[in-house]
């Protein structure tokens, strides 16, 4: 099993010191932040632009309305998404962003619209009394750059050469998140996200980044690079290429500048879920999510905030089973409809 660096270490001009205060892990913590953005590299969009949200169609469903809107996340780019509203709202209440997986029905499958009805978290949080949006990927759904197959991000870094998959993604839900906050049926102070597999691992890139998220779950979509002998996947030079700047790390026999459980750390102390398979296909390196566990844990526990922590393993492969749903749903409950 692999061993992961330690959460409560700092390295300092003058050494290593313990991370035991709050402040020392802030230091920590810029240090993971620093490391991350040099291999996702920085935004090329000065500041982000004004939405011009448009709402361009509208379907009453079970217990909500469901609407077509769009903004704008770049000088000529706008994002499509499924707003879905629950019916009968008398005072603003929370609002989740919800990614979706790998999937050319992109944001349709959340919102209920095809595919697994086990992956229809947006629709089924707006039916528990939830705002919920849920936002085309880049280079896929609505976003998909015709001529290329569904998550060819070759247009992408044709636009952003000094980008990555991975920054334009957490850049497009960082505006998902400035829609929510606009949104007169929201809460702005209570804002959520959850994600399987693809929608998973930009939730936990996400909330790292943005601490507007109040509360987070991952569905199948933590790993690490440490031990796994596909990780040259997270690096790809065609088809989806999450953060290309890994590649020369990686095949140089090297271990990457940070790996998951850093990442995971960066949402303490806010609440966060994780929903792992032990037997997941997509993964090699599963067994070394229970390290991780154990080492984000300690970085809450030296918080102050063990409970807002948890992991919930279970042996259905690269899923969201029914138990598991109803643990996010159940977590999402209680850190976004408490005060």
């Amino acid at each position: 099993m692999p061993c992961l660096a330690d959460l409560l270490r700092l390295q300092t001009a003058a050494g290593v010191e313990a991370v035991e205060t709050p402040e020392q892990w802030q230091r920590r913590r810029a240090q993971i932040q620093s490391a991350f953005r040099a291999i996702a590299g920085e935004p090329p969009i000065a500041t982000p632009l004004d939405l011009e949200t448009r709402v361009e169609a509208t379907h009453v469903g079970e217990g909500y309305t469901r609407y077509r809107v769009s903004y704008a996340v770049d000088v000529g780019e706008r994002v499509p998404a499924w707003l879905l509203v629950p019916e009968g709202l008398k005072e603003p209440v929370p609002g989740i962003l919800c990614p979706h997986q790998t999937t050319p029905l992109g944001k349709d499958e959340p919102a209920g619209l095809g595919g697994e009805p086990a992956y229809a978290y947006a629709r089924d949080l707006a039916q528990r009394g939830f705002v919920t949006l849920t936002p085309d990927h880049v280079s896929a759904g609505e976003r998909c750059t015709p001529g290329l197959r569904h998550y060819d991000t070759a247009d992408l870094y044709r636009r952003y050469p000094e980008w990555s998959a991975v920054g334009k993604t957490i850049w497009d839900l960082q505006r998902g998140l400035d829609f929510l906050e606009q949104r007169p049926e929201v809460r702005a102070d209570r804002l959520g996200m959850i994600g399987h597999s693809l929608g998973a691992h930009s939730t936990v890139f996400t909330a790292g980044a943005d601490e507007r998220v109040h509360c987070a779950v991952s569905s199948c979509g933590v790993t690490t690079f440490a031990g796994d002998d596909r990780r040259l996947e997270w690096a790809r030079d065609h088809w989806y290429q999450y953060l290309p700047r890994l590649r020369p790390i990686f095949l140089g026999g090297q271990p990457a500048p940070f790996d998951f459980h850093e990442l995971v750390a960066l949402i303490a102390p806010r609440p966060f879920l994780n929903l792992t398979a032990l037997n997941d296909e997509c993964f090699a390196s599963t067994d070394a999510v229970a390290e991780l566990t154990l080492r984000v844990n300690r970085v809450y526990r030296m918080l102050g905030a063990e409970e807002r922590f948890s992991c919930y393993f279970h042996g259905n492969r690269h899923s969201f089973p029914a138990e598991a749903r109803a643990l996010a749903f159940a977590w999402l409950e209680r850190w976004l409809q408490s005060d």
